[in-house]
């Protein structure tokens, strides 16, 4: 019986993830899964585990927090093997998206990071996204990790004012 209920889970998770145009954060899924009381959070991150494992989806790590998205291959086997996904639970999937959709969006539209460059510095890269189409991308030197850090953090306030600016600038 658990080998079947975390073949659900792993199946909630690829249909979620296949009804989005755009990456979503863990905390977007589990709060789905677990907020419907299928399962607790450590199976779940199980599951995500063995769906990586299999590379039926893919992570891409910022300084803070994880996206997933299902790959091709996921597709393909959620349409090959979705069926034990009863209609009642892609119902419920489908309103909860629908529900979130400006959560959602709020945490998918908005990405930053940073990393060391060979120079020794910091590259922040800033970028406001519509699902996975680039909007505006800011990529910012930093003398320090701490100085990339705030900019990463800022970038939550001040995306809307620069973004809008730089439209203004270019487009005059």
């Amino acid at each position: 019986m658990a080998n079947e209920s975390i073949t659900i889970y792993k199946l909630i998770i690829l249909y979620t993830l296949s009804k989005v145009n755009t990456a979503l954060p863990p905390g977007i899924i589990s709060d789905y899964i677990t907020g419907h009381g299928y399962t607790n959070y450590f199976t779940l991150q199980n599951a995500f585990g063995e769906l990586l494992e299999a590379e039926l989806i893919v992570e891409d790590t910022t300084y803070h927090v994880s996206y997933y998205q299902i790959t091709d291959t996921g597709k393909e086997t959620l349409s090959l093997f979705g069926q034990p996904l009863s209609q009642d639970i892609r119902k419920e999937i489908n309103e909860y998206l629908t529900e979130h959709k400006y959560e959602i969006i709020n945490e998918t539209s908005l990405i930053s990071d940073y990393h060391l460059t060979s120079e020794g510095s910091y590259l922040a890269s800033c970028i406001l996204r519509e699902g996975n189409h680039i909007l505006f991308r800011v990529d910012l030197d930093a003398a320090t990790e701490e100085d990339a850090i705030k900019i990463c953090e800022n970038w939550q306030n001040a995306s809307e004012t620069l973004y809008r600016q730089a439209i203004q600038g270019l487009l005059p």
